[in-house]
Parts: structure tokens; C-alpha cells; sequence
């Protein structure tokens, strides 16, 4: 048997402003996705779809084929003939495409394969880059050094974020805490976090990461608000926890000008910032509907609790995982 295990990850500072050359910062969070492959010599690999639940199965060619199919999608898009939230027909695809990418050009191994997540899907803690970072460990012939695999995440996500950043591809391949800018990365140990800070999740967007980036780079490509961002990141990094706070608040603020905080989400943003605390999405957020995936919340006083959330929200302790996505035989 083969297992691997990836983390997800948090945005402490510059969604959307990342894509725009500028310093992000994000930590690898104690929230994983599990995979166990039950190998065989069927010659095909079976699983439950994440997130759908359906059973799927392909045989090396049926992968092949579809991988194939997904390429010239992407290509179609860069050319403009269609939206990026079509780009793969079923987010299952993306599992496909990556399983390709790991193997490689060698022979698939037929088994069954199996997950196990505590991590929020589409909540913006890196699920997807997750996903792929476990299948990368799990089908690549060879261990692959942290900074290839963070590349060949990077190139797997690119088919659901058009042009997304290196963010959660590092996060996710290197753990801690890491800057990003461009294509460049470096850990941050002074960047960790303090008590008081917590995740929420508001729930599922209706639109996707692409669709959020795609209308703040038609929008604000050159515009004056990125130096704002760059001031924010700047100044994390020397930053104590209720300094943070209030460039957690001003990050907040500039998100609304995005246009990507939906009005029920500020709302409950005000709440936590009139208990003291401070509070930003921590993700693409979202340009239709209410929920807006996950929070980043500062509550030093109290937790979530005293927020009386929906039923439908969950909330967390931050904690920060220090190792990046590995895998290893049973």
C-alpha cells in the first residue's frame, strides 16, 4: 500500500494581490488530505470522486485520452473561446489530469484509491492543491524534491485557476509559512501566528477562483490599490499579533474595493471587529451569492462561539503544520 498526505493553508496577507506581482503570505495549516492506494494488477485505478461521491474508474489509456482532452480545454480558453470555470468539464478532472502529470509517462498502477479529509473543500485552505499534491506523491515514479513538486502542482492548478499563483502550490509542497512573489518563494518563521487566531468557514462560493481573479484582473490590472497591498506585507513581518489585526483590517478593507467580499460577509466581519478582533476572507472570495469560503479571524477575547454563526458555518483553531506534502509505502 501506498499512502500521502497533504496540508492545507490559510492566505495571511495579499489574495488577488499575489497574481498581480505582489508578496502574499500563507501558512500550512493542521488540516490535511489522506490517500491510501490499495495497488493490484488490474491495470485500472479506481476511486470515489471527492466531490461528487460517484465511482470512477480509467484504465491508463481512458487517463491518458482525458488528460489529452483537458489540455486542449486550456488551450481553447487562453484563446479566448471559452469562460475559465469550463475549462474542466467536472472538478473530478483535475484529479485525472494530476494522476497523468505524476506518472510521468510510465505504466499506471491499477488499485483502489481512497481518501480521507478534514480539510473544507472550495473553502480557500488549498484543498485542490492538496489533492494534487497528494497524487503527485502517490504516482510519481520518483520522490520529488519540494520545489519540483511545487511546480508540478502549480501546473496541474492552472486548469482550474487560468492563471493562478504559486501560493497554494508552496504552501502545500513546503509547509510553514511562506512568501510568494512572482514565481520566487521563501519561508517566513517569523510569520507564524499567535493565539486568538482562528479559520470560519461562511461556505462554498457560487463562483469559482478563476472566475474571482479573472474579474479583479480585468478591473484593477495597474492599479494604484496593489502598492497598498505590498505596504500590508511589508510591515506583517515585524508585526505582533494585534498589529497584525489592524493589517488584517485594512487588508479587509481593500478586498471590498475588489469587489470580492459578499455584503452578508461583511456584516459579520463588523461583528468580530466590534468584539475587538479583526477578520478577512483568506481565499479568492466570491462575485455572486453570500458564502465567501474561509475567514481569517483575530478574536482575542473570546472564539467563534460568541459569534452565534449558522448551523451551516464551521470554525477552527489555527494551527500551523510545519511539513509540506509526503508519502511513504505501509
Amino acid at each position: 500500500m501506498r499512502a500521502a498526505t497533504a496540508p492545507g493553508k490559510v492566505i495571511l496577507t495579499g489574495e488577488h494581490a499575489v497574481v498581480h506581482g505582489v508578496p502574499a503570505i500563507a501558512m500550512a495549516v493542521n488540516r490535511h488530505i489522506h490517500a491510501l492506494l490499495l495497488e493490484d494488477d488490474s491495470g485500472v485505478l479506481r476511486w470515489k470522486d471527492p466531490f461528487s461521491g460517484r465511482l470512477i474508474s480509467y484504465n491508463h489509456t481512458q487517463l491518458q485520452q482525458r488528460s489529452e482532452l483537458l489540455a486542449l480545454r486550456y488551450e481553447s480558453w487562453q484563446q479566448g473561446h471559452i469562460p475559465v470555470n469550463t475549462i474542466l468539464p467536472s472538478p473530478a478532472d483535475l484529479l485525472v489530469y494530476s494522476v497523468v502529470q505524476a506518472l510521468q509517462g510510465s505504466v499506471l498502477p491499477g488499485g483502489d484509491l481512497t481518501w480521507r479529509s478534514d480539510l473544507p473543500i472550495g473553502a480557500g485552505m488549498g484543498s485542490s492543491a492538496a489533492f494534487i499534491a497528494v497524487l503527485l506523491r502517490l504516482f510519481s515514479p520518483t520522490v520529488l524534491p519540494a520545489e519540483e513538486l511545487m511546480h508540478q502542482v502549480h501546473f496541474c492548478e492552472r486548469l482550474q485557476h487560468g492563471k493562478g499563483s504559486y501560493i497554494d502550490a508552496a504552501t502545500v509542497s513546503f509547509g510553514g509559512c511562506i512568501q510568494v512573489q512572482g514565481g520566487g518563494y521563501k519561508p517566513l518563521a517569523s510569520a507564524a501566528l499567535g493565539s486568538g487566531w482562528y479559520w470560519i468557514f461562511t461556505g462554498t462560493p457560487l463562483s469559482t477562483t478563476g472566475e474571482c481573479v479573472d474579474k479583479v484582473r480585468h478591473a484593477f490590472t495597474g492599479s494604484d490599490i496593489w502598492q497598498a497591498f505590498t505596504a500590508i506585507a511589508q510591515q506583517w513581518h515585524q508585526a505582533i499579533d494585534h498589529q497584525r489585526a489592524l493589517l488584517v483590517r485594512e487588508n479587509h478593507r481593500l478586498l471590498c474595493q475588489l469587489g470580492v467580499v459578499p455584503r452578508r460577509i461583511q456584516g459579520l466581519i463588523q461583528q468580530i471587529e466590534g468584539l475587538g478582533g479583526a477578520a478577512k476572507i483568506s481565499g479568492a472570495g466570491s462575485i455572486r451569492g453570500e458564502p465567501a469560503g474561509l475567514l481569517l479571524a483575530w478574536l482575542p477575547d473570546c472564539d467563534p462561539a460568541a459569534l452565534n454563526l449558522p448551523e451551516s458555518m464551521r470554525w477552527g483553531v489555527l494551527e500551523q503544520e510545519e511539513k509540506g506534502a509526503i508519502s511513504f509505502r505501509l
